[in-house]
């Protein structure tokens, strides 16, 4: 008998889809385009509730290997998988971050950060130190009477879109 969570006819479709990306670009709009879709408080959509972890993760593993293969190493440490210069897109959400004093603002700076760079689109290397600053500004917004709101108004403010049925 198949398991029908680990071994279904979704993670099938998926493996071939990831097993025909075949160059850095078009692994990294798949991937980008994934995300947005289906991971993250601000997902579109809710239909691989059971299997977007593992399909994110075949997606990871396909652009590590198509970045190992497209990139040297200079690249590899230091650019995304964009082609842009990881650093700078790093310099770039951190002063967004400290020029914020609005915890949902940096909720909202925080879960994109995560959701555009989360590796293996930005080296490591850049991305831990980045995710650090940016979540100790944000702790520290939200350390500040984060519940004080009612729950329909927190929603509200996060942008949080309620699914029923």
């Amino acid at each position: 008998m198949a398991n029908k969570i680990h071994d279904n006819s979704i993670r099938d479709e998926w493996t071939q889809k990831i097993g025909a990306l075949n160059t850095l670009a078009k692994g990294v709009e798949a991937l980008d385009t994934f995300r947005h879709q289906y991971t993250t408080p601000f997902r579109n959509s809710y239909d691989l509730e059971l299997d977007w972890g593992w399909i994110e993760l075949k997606l990871e593993e396909k652009v590590a290997l198509l970045k190992h293969k497209e990139f040297n190493d200079q690249q590899f440490l230091n650019q995304t998988a964009y082609g842009a210069d990881a650093q700078k897109e790093a310099d770039t959400v951190i002063a967004k971050m400290a020029a914020t004093t609005d915890k949902y603002e940096a909720e909202r700076i925080h879960i994109g950060f995560r959701l555009k760079f989360k590796p293996p689109i930005m080296p490591v290397n850049v991305f831990q130190d980045t995710d650090r600053i940016l979540g100790t500004k944000l702790m520290e917004l939200r350390n500040i009477g984060y519940y004080d709101l009612p729950l329909a108004e927190l929603r509200k403010v996060r942008g949080v879109r309620v699914i029923t049925g």
